[in-house]
């Protein structure tokens, strides 16, 4: 399948990233989606995140990848928080959303690809393994929390490196 090697291909180019004006370019693209389907995204975003060495275009696939998967497992009438802070090595971005969740046995399997939740030919399966390998290559890491009926959590940590000055 030729989505696989595309995403093994794509190689990070750093530059300086705003992971905060990231999230808030991401949120722009999806804000008609997220509010024809009465989905609320509410932000808690630390006001002094410092700018990283990073690669601005995967981060915002990331981030668009799962900001609409959160819509998507909302539906209809929810509600969907982005959360970043920083830690020493870390910047963390964390999305939430009070969907129906992810049940236990497939909480394992939603990095790999081909693999999808969604109903009917919603999904390609693509996305999260997309994401999971810019994350990865990024020399970050993501990781999943979700209990049925409650919702899902992603949280994606990506290196807080500085950038080099010019």
């Amino acid at each position: 399948h030729n989505m696989l090697g595309y995403a093994r291909r794509m190689e990070p180019r750093l530059e300086d990233v705003d992971v905060n004006e990231t999230v808030n370019q991401t949120i722009s693209l999806l804000e008609n989606y997220a509010r024809i389907n009465n989905i609320e995204i509410k932000t808690r975003l630390q006001a002094d995140l410092p700018i990283i060495a990073s690669d601005q275009s995967q981060l915002q696939q990331v981030f668009l990848n799962l900001i609409s998967n959160a819509i998507d497992a909302i539906g209809k009438d929810g509600l969907v928080e982005i959360e970043s802070r920083s830690s020493d090595s870390m910047i963390n971005v964390r999305i939430t959303d009070n969907g129906h969740g992810i049940p236990r046995d497939q909480q394992k399997k939603v990095f790999d690809p081909f693999f999808t939740t969604k109903q009917g030919d919603k999904g390609t399966g693509l996305g999260l393994w997309v994401t999971y390998s810019i994350i990865e290559k990024l020399g970050g890491s993501i990781s999943l929390g979700s209990r049925p009926g409650t919702g899902t959590t992603f949280t994606v940590k990506i290196p807080n490196i500085t950038p080099e000055k010019k």
